[in-house]
């Protein structure tokens, strides 16, 4: 009987805040010698990988309202890690590319992401870990339905 009050008063959102405000403590730590914080590191990944990318393709693909994606860039901006150039095609479009500041710290981004997830699956076999993937993307895919309902329904 104790088992199943415990299995149902178990709560994956607390789990998953507790992990996230650990990650978030992780990241400023690790990032606190590029003067930016882990929210501008994945924007900051995002476009280096798509050079060019308007201002309105980034918040989209990172679900982040304008203001946001708005105070992101003017840190990465003003830390030196990406320039504002207009558009060949509509000198109404800003594009988003990365400097060569950025390039040099690129893999060492990469690696302080991927020590973090190693420490996360530590004592994990390889079957452990693609059910961890598996069960956190059917996750995801859950909350971004919710979300896209919740979308619908207030318009």
């Amino acid at each position: 009987m104790n088992n199943y009050k415990e299995e149902h008063h178990q709560s994956v959102g607390k789990i998953i805040g507790e992990i996230s405000r650990a990650a978030h403590i992780y990241f400023q730590n690790d990032f606190k010698e590029y003067s930016i914080g882990h929210a501008q590191v994945r924007t900051l990944n995002f476009i280096a990988h798509n050079e060019g990318i308007t201002q309105v393709q980034l918040s989209d693909y990172l679900k982040l309202d304008k203001s946001s994606i708005t105070s992101q860039l003017r840190i990465l901006e003003n830390n030196g890690y990406i320039k504002r150039g207009i558009s060949h095609h509509d000198a109404r479009v800003h594009q988003i590319f990365i400097t060569d500041k950025t390039k040099e710290i690129l893999e060492p981004l990469k690696n302080i992401f991927s020590t973090w997830t190693n420490i996360l699956l530590d004592g994990l076999n390889k079957s452990e870990r693609k059910n961890v993937f598996l069960l956190l993307e059917k996750m995801r895919k859950n909350a971004q339905n919710k979300l896209q309902e919740i979308k619908q329904t207030s318009k």
